[in-house]
């Protein structure tokens, strides 16, 4: 042994005894990485004929790899003996897994070596868990167990351990070789998407399998297998988040796509006795969306060994592609094409419950208690107490509050809340406002905003949806969810529906005030949100969302999940492990209507929620 490789043991051994991470260079362009003392070691030996693209990138994805060449030069099984046998004596035993390209023609996609019967009951898992990997490029996934005598290794390099060292310290050794079945015959290159998903499902069917042995096999404690995955990440990642955030934050989507003259149309479309489509006014375009496009596609998302960061980030890229296509065309035919990429259509039965809603909920005029008004500037000093109630909780909180004369409404803009000079609310729906505004947009963004991904407050692709749904239940929790505002929620899926259907501003606006009772100017506004740039399809996604929040809820799940930042109902399971991987951390804002007395409601809605319900 060379004075070099008795100096990487040293330090090795004793970094693992003190329960410290490994993260060392080695001889002849090996890597040895682990993020904290486990249970097991993923190798891949570079054989003598050079690395091969897939199996040298497999451990990357785990917490604890080795990959080196093992040549008298650059001796490498001193090093993984030495670690096998240190880990071992720690938890009581230890699982080696060693991965190599199979060089055998026509042979399994994966197949499954061990010399020792130890080693069956988790060989087994791993072949169930690649046999339920699902690939579409690959609809039969062949996996074999192959038993010998000798313990597995490559036909290039020799055993690691013989069954005697094996047996005595506790340790088992698996081998599996791996069919170039991502390679194209052809171009001797592999496919670049199967190769991603390959990745993907072989990373998490490892690591069922270690958390199997772990388990089954030693004293190490992980309540679930993603608390397996890599804790650390390389900075490169950090580079992509930060890079993503910069640029989806050159410009403010909403604002771009709503119009600056909003009153002045309202004014000649009623001068026009309603027949005449307005014409609306935008803020100069203050990007170049092309080369905000190139910035984004020159980002090296295709290096992150780690899938699941690597979905997010090609998700994010992917969303920011079609806003900035959006603006591009704004006022042009092809924004509402985006729009739909974007927000989705219009389904069947959505449609079919916002119509019904709008029957069930009737005419109804405001009551004297909605007809007492607050203006912009009392609004904003109620909404000044809810931020300082969210402040108190997590001090990054920015208590501003922003009246102002060129938005419509009350918007959340990057956890700011922004209020037009013209706004009016009735002091009856003033607090369920301010849930939906400050209690979940300020809250969800400044949750996100304690993570250590910007994209959880930036927001991933399609949270609005959730958002939204999360929004609207808060209105309902705290008794703010007026019939009159079902209506509105519901108008705006029929005139999404009867907009994408290429009707123009004029019979859109007709159809609210005629067939459904809508007042004119209450109609105008609603038919300016989903007309705005050019087709703007995304206030369907109230409604869809609050009927996804109802069912979530009737499932017996846990709401506070849905407020770790801005994401969207099916990142969840991608929540949950980062989460148990330690990279996202527990949120700090609760908001008020997740208190009592409003908690209450909560289990109503479990019991026998619905949306039909919620109408009074």
């Amino acid at each position: 042994m060379d004075v070099d490789t008795k100096k990487h043991i040293s330090r090795i051994r004793a970094r693992l005894k003190n329960g410290q991470p490994v993260r060392m260079a080695l001889p002849c362009g090996g890597e040895l990485h682990i993020d904290r003392p486990v249970p097991y070691l993923l190798v891949y030996r570079v054989p003598p004929n050079g690395e091969d693209t897939f199996t040298s990138t497999l451990g990357k994805t785990e917490s604890a790899y080795l990959v080196a060449p093992d040549t008298e030069a650059c001796p490498t099984t001193t090093i993984v003996r030495e670690i096998a046998s240190t880990l071992a004596d720690r938890f009581g035993g230890f699982m080696l897994l060693e991965v190599w390209l199979s060089e055998q023609a026509g042979s399994p996609t994966f197949t499954i070596h061990l010399g020792q019967k130890s080693a069956l009951e988790v060989a087994e898992k791993l072949r169930s868990e690649l046999q339920g990997m699902h690939l579409g490029q690959l609809p039969g996934m062949e996996v074999e167990l192959a038993k010998g005598k000798r313990l597995p290794a490559p036909t290039y390099y020799g055993q690691f351990f013989n069954a005697e060292e094996a047996r005595k310290s506790e340790i088992i050794v698996i081998g599996l070789a791996i069919a170039p079945v991502y390679i194209n015959e052809q171009t001797g290159t592999p496919y670049p998407l199967f190769l991603r998903a390959l990745r993907e499902g072989f990373g998490k069917a490892l690591r069922k399998s270690f958390f199997e042995f772990v388990r089954m096999k030693t004293s190490y404690s992980a309540a679930h297998f993603e608390m397996l995955g890599t804790t650390e990440l390389h900075q490169g990642v950090w580079d992509i988040d930060e890079k993503l955030a910069e640029y989806s934050n050159l410009f403010d989507f909403l604002l771009l796509v709503t119009p600056i003259n909003t009153q002045d149309a309202w004014h000649s479309f009623a001068k026009s006795k309603y027949h005449n489509n307005p014409v609306f006014h935008y803020r100069p375009m203050p990007i170049d969306p092309e080369l905000i496009k190139r910035k984004l596609y020159n980002l090296p998302i295709e290096d992150i060994a780690d899938p699941t960061i690597a979905y997010l980030f090609r998700d994010k890229r992917k969303e920011v592609d079609r806003m900035l296509n959006m603006l591009n065309d704004r006022e042009k035919p092809d924004f509402v094409y985006s729009s739909q990429q974007l927000f989705g259509n219009i389904e069947e039965d959505l449609l079919e419950t916002a119509q019904a809603i709008l029957v069930a909920s009737g005419q109804m005029p405001p009551s004297a208690e909605e007809r007492d008004m607050l203006d912009a500037d009392a609004f904003a000093e109620l909404a000044k107490v809810e931020l300082n109630y969210l402040k108190q909780q997590y001090d990054a909180v920015s208590t501003a509050v922003r009246v102002r004369d060129d938005v419509e409404g009350v918007m959340v803009s990057r956890g700011t809340l922004n209020i037009s000079s013209r706004y009016r609310i009735s002091k009856a729906r003033a607090f369920a406002l301010l849930q939906h505004e400050v209690g979940t947009h300020v809250a969800t963004y400044y949750n996100g905003k304690a993570q250590p991904f910007r994209l959880f407050y930036v927001g991933v692709p399609g949270y609005e949806q959730l958002q939204e749904g999360l929004a609207v239940l808060s209105e309902y929790i705290t008794g703010g969810l007026t019939n009159q505002r079902m209506r509105i929620l519901a108008a705006r899926v029929v005139a999404v529906h009867h907009m994408v259907a290429g009707n123009p501003f004029a019979d859109t606006f007709d159809m609210l005030t005629e067939k459904y009772g809508f007042k004119h100017e209450a109609a105008f506004y609603i038919t300016m949100r989903v007309y705005r740039g050019g087709g703007l399809t995304k206030d369907a996604v109230y409604l869809k969302g609050l009927l996804n929040v109802i069912e979530y809820i009737k499932q017996g799940r846990d709401i506070t999940q849905l407020l770790v930042g801005k994401i969207r109902q099916d990142y969840l399971p991608i929540v949950d492990e980062l989460m148990h991987r330690q990279l996202l951390k527990p949120s700090p804002l609760r908001p008020k209507y997740l208190e009592e007395p409003y908690i209450a409601k909560i289990a109503e809605i479990k019991k026998e929620g619905s949306v039909f319900k919620m109408i009074r």
